[in-house]
């Protein structure tokens, strides 16, 4: 998943938030550093006395294990999907009120 665009980084950051505890403690500070604090990969090289290569296999690695955590899991999607019928629901409801509203001001 390339990381160059909003929606990217967001759902990136979506699934660190969801599965970072999963994560080593190296691999949490860059992505922590990253996506949060928007370092970028030469800031970060610096900060660690390390390459901007190396901080760059990082992310995309790190990227890729919290990926195959979702793929697995899939507990990012069983969220949007509570989400979803939960809004269904409230729709339901507030048009089932709309309903008893007009029954009771005709009665």
């Amino acid at each position: 998943m390339p990381l160059d665009t909003l929606q990217a980084r967001g759902g990136t950051l979506a699934l660190y938030e969801r599965y970072g505890a999963l994560l080593t403690e190296h691999q949490r500070e860059v992505i922590d550093l990253y996506l949060r604090s928007d370092w970028s990969l030469s800031e970060i090289a610096a900060h660690q006395g390390t390459s901007r290569a190396a901080v760059h296999d990082i992310v995309r690695r790190s990227t890729r294990v919290l990926q195959k955590y979702e793929k697995r899991l899939g507990l990012l999607a069983e969220t949007a999907r509570r989400r979803r019928a939960i809004g269904a629901l409230e729709r339901e409801l507030n048009g089932l009120r709309r309903r008893i509203a007009s029954l009771e001001g005709g009665a």
